[in-house]
Formats: C-alpha cells, structure tokens, sequence
C-alpha cells in the first residue's frame, strides 16, 4: 500500500512539472503561430521627417571638380559639423540662399527633390545628398539592456531594435510588447504578441524617429513575488508553530518516562 502511495505522489510531481514547463513554452516562446501569415511580402516605409531630426545635407556640382560654386550652401547647417541641420519645433529648417522649408511630414528623397529644385538656379549640374542622422528608439521595462538606442538607417524593425537593447529578459512579457509613438501631434499606443509570427504586418513592425518600445513583467515574476511575500508573512508563524510542536513533544515525552 505504501509502494502505491509512493507511486501516486511522485506521478503527481511528474505531472505537476510537465504542465509548469509546458505554459511556461506558452509564455515564453516566440513564434508559436503566423509562421504561415504573408511575412515575406513586407515592404519597407520611407519615414517621415519629424521635429527635432537631424539631417545632413550636401551639395555637388558635377560640372567640374572644382565644388567652389557649392562651398556657400555647404557651409550652413549647425554646431561645427558643415551640412547638418535640426528640424525645429515649427517642423521648418533654414537653409542658404533659399530661406526656411516645411520639412515635417516629407520623405528624405522629397525634400532632397525639393532642394535639387530650389538650388539649381545657384549651382550648375546639381547634385543633392540628404541623409536621416541618428534615428533614437527608447527602451523601458523587461529588456536586458534598456534605454536609448540610436540606429543609422530608416529600415529599424521591431526584431532589430529588440535585438540592440539585449532581447527580453525573463521576467518579460513576450505577448505584451507596447509601442508608444507620436503621430501628427497625437500619441498612440500599439500592442504586439511576440508570440504570434502576424506581428510582422504591424504599424509598428518597422519602427520610427522616438518610438517607445516598452515590455512589462510577466505573471509568472508576479507570482513568484507573492509566493516570496506569503513566505515573509507566514515566516513567524511557522517558526511559532514549529516551536510549539517541538515544545509539546518535549512535554510528551517527559509525561512518558515520568510514568
């Protein structure tokens, strides 16, 4: 009888175990579903240019190797670096010769095909570069390297940026990832599950200029908190309890050898 009890007990503990281990794959695998979603049919966005970017800007001529005729554009811009710019709070840059431009809401290859237009009168043969500098993405919560990252090309997905804040942690919730972005003067909220492969067509799978990308505590940190609470709390009374037994055993046994 006591060999079935045995048995009962420790089948009871196997089976405990393997279903902790199968919702904890649950919680934390990623890509347990949309594997089959149109995935490979993403189409990388142009970003829109935002206040406060920086971007750098040169001009060329490709009349002659002689850049003379580009040095006055090329001498704008702010700091001691020729050529970069900031995009104030009006959304507006200056620029030399032709004044402040609505830069705000364009693309990178709108503006520089604006500016090829608005130069062209003052250098022959123009050539524009403009590129995006710095593009920051800010990370808070369950990452194991947190806080801002500053990347250098405009095609940020959420796996990369991820990826450069040290990937989640443990205690991270994978199907609960927030992305908190300004858009148009409004800030809106996106949510993505890590865990389900459609999060690739999401608003937010490529990211944007100041995205916030924030992952909280998942269940499992909670409950191991309260457990570590409950422990605390009963501590006392166990210790009491444990005393108390062993008092009344003492007490036992004495009564019995007095007898």
């Amino acid at each position: 009888m006591k060999r079935i009890l045995s048995l009962i007990f420790l089948g009871s503990l196997l089976f405990a175990s393997c279903v902790n281990i199968k919702k904890y794959q649950t919680e934390m695998e990623l890509f347990q579903k949309g594997l089959d979603s149109n995935v490979a049919t993403y189409q990388y966005k142009e970003l829109k240019i935002k206040a406060g970017d920086n971007l750098q800007v040169n001009v060329f001529t490709q009349a002659s190797n002689n850049q003379e005729q580009t040095a006055v554009i090329n001498m704008g811009g702010v700091g001691k670096s020729s050529g970069l710019y900031s995009v104030n709070n009006l959304g507006q840059i200056e620029f030399p010769k032709i004044g402040l431009v609505t830069a705000e809401g364009m693309t990178v290859r709108e503006l520089k095909a604006l500016l090829q237009s608005k130069w062209s009168p003052f250098v022959k043969d123009l050539l524009v570069n403009v590129q995006l500098q710095n593009i920051t993405v800010n990370f808070l919560g369950e990452f194991n390297s947190p806080g801002a990252k500053i990347f250098t090309t405009e095609k940020i997905t959420l796996i990369d940026a991820i990826a450069a804040a040290g990937g989640l942690n443990d205690d991270g919730k994978r199907n609960d990832i927030l992305v908190i972005r300004e858009e148009q003067g409004q800030r809106k909220i996106y949510k993505v599950d890590l865990r389900d492969a459609a999060f690739y067509n999401s608003p937010v799978y490529q990211l944007q200029q100041n995205d916030l990308v924030y992952a909280g505590i998942g269940d499992s940190k909670f409950r191991q908190r309260g457990f570590q609470e409950f422990t605390q709390k009963t501590a006392p009374i166990l210790t009491f309890v444990s005393f108390f037994n062993f008092a009344l055993g003492i007490a036992i046994l004495i009564t019995t050898l007095s007898k």
